[in-house]
């Protein structure tokens, strides 16, 4: 494995960790174009233990499509942390710890949907940043009403 000297090791791993903290503040902003800004063109996906899909490669546009509808009219925080980063040139893996809360101010009851768990992302880097290229959703923690998740809804 190459070994990279220490401070480019701290200002890689500072830059990885930005981009995946930037995509959960985007999400929560629903600035869908720095979304896209930290994506690669395609993305591995793997949302099995949330939505029971089969994992896949999709382009991102077909995964942001997804989180539109997934997250329409609902208020979130998206929380990212305890990020364990592994550089191997331009690619990179990032384990880290998540909690996602998901408001429906429309319902007047059972309007809250929460759950964490943690995220295994995959990156690659480009001339100007490290992109999204693999996502892995494990789940620890389901609180809530799953209805009020647009991709749940008519699930239960």
């Amino acid at each position: 494995m190459y070994e990279m000297p220490e401070i480019r090791w701290i200002v890689e791993r500072a830059a990885i960790v930005d981009a995946i903290v930037a995509v959960a503040n985007a999400f929560d902003a629903k600035d869908w174009q720095k979304v896209r800004s930290y994506l690669a063109d395609e993305i591995d996906i793997d949302y099995s233990e949330f939505r029971s899909e089969t994992p896949r490669r999709v382009t991102a546009e077909a995964y942001i499509k997804q989180r539109v509808e997934g997250l329409a009219g609902l208020r979130t925080l998206h929380v990212s942390t305890n990020h364990e980063v592994t550089i191997n040139n331009n690619t990179a893996e990032c384990q880290s710890a998540y909690q996602i809360y998901r408001v429906d101010s429309t319902r007047e009851s059972q309007n809250r949907f929460d759950t964490a768990g943690n995220y295994f992302h995959s990156l690659i880097k480009t001339d100007k940043h490290w992109l999204i290229a693999g996502i892995k959703q494990t789940v620890v923690i389901v609180s809530g009403n799953s209805q009020v998740h647009g991709s749940l809804r008519g699930t239960s």
